[in-house]
């Protein structure tokens, strides 16, 4: 299993689990991915992106 620092937008406290054990909220990891030159998904990411209205 790999432990994965994660972050709740909600209550802005870092944890290790799943959800937030203080507010219940969703977590996500505050890491950016690691970058590679030969990047085989950045065409999917910026579609993503699009989509959602940030570019």
């Amino acid at each position: 299993m790999v432990w994965l620092l994660r972050y709740c937008d909600r209550c802005d406290r870092y944890t290790l689990r799943g959800s937030c054990p203080l507010c219940g909220g969703e977590v996500r990891i505050p890491h950016p991915a690691r970058f590679s030159p030969e990047d085989r998904y950045q065409r999917y990411r910026l579609m993503m992106r699009r989509m959602r209205g940030k570019l």
